[in-house]
């Protein structure tokens, strides 16, 4: 996968773990390890205790290239706002870290608890606002409530959301339907500086494309958003990758 990927664009790449218990993925983190391209999210697993998870991932942080975590609601039954997640809040923020949530509509392949409304980017919103030192990540601009989300990531300067996943097959995949909704929804709410570029290439289960998320791009901004989209939000939104970069 790691191979098929630079083949097809050489950038810099934010690999998402899975939990075991949606995708088993023993090579993660020696794939991330050997190429200086790749930065780790872990993820949090919520079906496992999460303190045990929090230690583990403290104790590799810098071996292990992590900017950051992924948390995957709708998949795994739970919301942003519960009292559980304080301490990964608390933890991010000491280590300046990242929060990703996977949210609204999930994959058509992969075992899911179908918690749609558990992942609702307005309980993201709610951590963003009592956590304001930490950056959190709506993913997949919570599909179909892109509107409320992009509201949402334009009245809290660190929450963020991402066009990723939107080329899986089986879903609708019509530019016709697909233009108005992400990018007539960014432009309504005017987060162009919370918007974050992501293929969510996994061709296992489905997820393959990568030019088309250029052509898609280029259809909704312009030419001076696409560097901010591209590079310069991803940045400002994982500052831990702002200083492996640096360092680099």
């Amino acid at each position: 996968m790691r191979d098929e990927y630079f083949s097809r664009t050489n950038s810099v790449a934010l690999v998402m773990q899975f939990p075991d218990s949606i995708l088993q993925n023993p090579e993660t983190v020696r794939t991330v390890q050997s190429d200086p391209r790749l930065f780790l999210c872990p993820c949090v697993d919520l079906k496992q205790e999460i303190a045990p998870q929090l230690r583990a991932i403290e104790a590799n942080l810098d071996d292990w290239k992590t900017v950051g975590l992924k948390i995957y609601t709708s998949y795994q039954r739970g919301s942003a706002d519960s009292a559980e997640l304080r301490p990964v809040y608390e933890f991010a923020e000491r280590l300046g870290l990242t929060v990703t949530f996977h949210t609204g509509l999930c994959s058509l392949v992969l075992p899911s608890d179908q918690d749609l409304e558990g992942s609702s980017a307005a309980h993201i919103a709610k951590a963003a606002a009592e956590f304001p030192g930490v950056n959190f990540v709506a993913a997949h601009m919570d599909d179909p409530r892109t509107d409320a989300c992009c509201r949402f990531c334009a009245e809290h300067p660190n929450l963020f959301t991402d066009l990723s996943g939107l080329f899986e097959a089986g879903y609708e995949s019509d530019w016709d339907v697909l233009l108005p909704q992400y990018g007539g929804a960014v432009r309504a709410a005017g987060c162009e500086s919370r918007i974050l570029h992501g293929t969510d290439f996994c061709p296992a289960i489905g997820l393959n494309d990568v030019e088309r998320f250029d052509e898609f791009l280029a259809r909704i901004f312009t030419a001076e958003e696409l560097e901010n989209v591209y590079y310069y939000n991803a940045l400002r939104a994982f500052p831990r990758l702002a200083a492996y970069l640096k360092e680099a």
